[in-house]
């Protein structure tokens, strides 16, 4: 008998049902829409078409690669962000819908600097990855000006081609380097208006106990140190040289890091800080406002 895409779907989302996967219907119709080259509405409409034994052959292939534990990304090559979809692969993280918080916070930063008029400001994306937060203000807000930085040459590869593909180049420039020394050669002598990073800020001890599909992502990405902390004291360090007084400091962080992120921004000269939760409830971005330089 021969196996039609509601066969396969519906088979295959009890096999991953079994695995534990949370989304496991979702994921089965997703995963075969990429094997076909169709749009997921296409699963629907052809729900009693049979599957050709070479489209039989190339799904199963991919469902072993995630049964395995290969991140849904990483096999189809893209992940939605917002409105747009991002080209992601192994080595490089892959956007969540934390981030888009990161995202909203910003563009609310960037209004309020500029009255709504935010063409001009000069912004600095921290750990860029695959581009996801620079070229998404780009695009809500065209005419501002990036500057993109990160340590992964691989990361800068995806995200150069993820601004091309979205048409989000003109405004953009990426720099490899360790934040500020990436930066070194081209930041504004004034400094910049706004500063933005989504840093690595899992503690060190934790990692072990990801789940396995987020160990694939990569350490870099991930690792903050012995509390998380790091890559935020190192940002707060070098911001008396980068940042304009004035200026503003937004940062996605772990659920219970707000805390102490308060502290270290009020005493590394923000004026004021304000706290945004994510849609589970928890602390997740922190915006610092009105930076005094020491």
């Amino acid at each position: 008998m021969n196996l039609t895409v509601g066969d396969a779907v519906l088979k295959t989302a009890k096999y991953f049902s079994g695995l534990g996967l949370p989304a496991a219907r979702l994921e089965a119709e997703l995963l075969l829409a990429f094997v076909l080259g169709w749009d997921r509405i296409k699963i629907y409409q052809n729900w009693d078409c049979p599957l050709r034994s070479q489209e039989i052959d190339a799904y199963r292939n991919v469902l072993r690669q995630r049964a395995q534990g290969t991140p849904m990304a990483y096999i189809t090559g893209k992940k939605p962000f917002l409105q747009w979809d991002f080209q992601v692969e192994p080595g490089v993280l892959i956007p969540r819908p934390e981030t888009e918080l990161l995202v909203e916070v910003a563009i609310s930063a960037l209004d309020e600097m500029a009255g709504g008029q935010a063409a001009g400001l000069r912004v600095a994306d921290l750990g860029t990855g695959s581009g996801i937060v620079a070229i998404s203000l780009s695009k809500l807000r065209p005419g501002i000006l990036v500057d993109a930085c990160d340590l992964s040459e691989q990361a800068l590869t995806v995200a150069r081609n993820n601004a091309r593909q979205l048409a989000a180049e003109e405004n953009i420039r990426f720099f490899q380097g360790d934040f500020f020394a990436a930066l070194d050669q081209v930041r504004p002598a004034e400094g910049y208006d706004l500063m933005v990073s989504n840093p690595p800020y899992i503690p060190s001890k934790e990692i072990p106990g990801l789940a396995r599909e987020v160990r694939q992502e990569p350490l870099l990405a991930l690792d903050g140190g012995p509390d998380g902390l790091a890559a935020y004291r190192q940002i707060l360090a070098g911001l008396p040289d980068t940042l304009r007084p004035g200026g503003g400091l937004v940062v996605e962080h772990g659920y219970d890091q707000a805390p102490a992120l308060v502290d270290l921004f009020r005493r590394a000269g923000f004026a004021e800080t304000k706290s945004f939760k994510d849609l589970a409830g928890h602390d997740r971005v922190l915006w610092g406002k009105n930076y005094r330089r020491p």
